[in-house]
């Protein structure tokens, strides 16, 4: 069988809506799903950044202020903006409770 290894991060403006959708697109192509969290932090400092790029970089924090409503749009759980970006994907441990294979 065909696999896929999805990347997410928690605190990701773009994970949240490919995580509610990649179980029923894996499926429908039978496809086996590999989940792989990762933290987006850790390369950021590594390109020494202390900020969103959405932030650093002015067109692409335009651009995700354009994109980021149609790609929620088509979720109805979806609705609401997301919260500041980055976030710390360490709080509340959810990056460190990982899914063993």
């Amino acid at each position: 069988m065909a696999a896929i290894e999805f990347w997410y991060e928690f605190g990701s403006t773009y994970s949240y809506p490919a995580v509610m959708r990649i179980e029923t697109l894996a499926a429908k192509a039978g496809v086996e799903l590999r989940w792989r969290p990762f933290l987006l932090g850790p390369i950021f400092q590594t390109l020494g950044w202390n900020d969103s790029p959405f932030n650093i970089f002015a067109a692409k924090g335009r651009y995700v202020a354009r994109s980021d409503p149609r790609v929620r749009s088509r979720e109805d759980s979806l609705r609401l903006p997301p919260a500041k970006f980055p976030q710390n994907g360490l709080e509340g441990c959810a990056a460190r409770a990982g899914r063993r294979e």
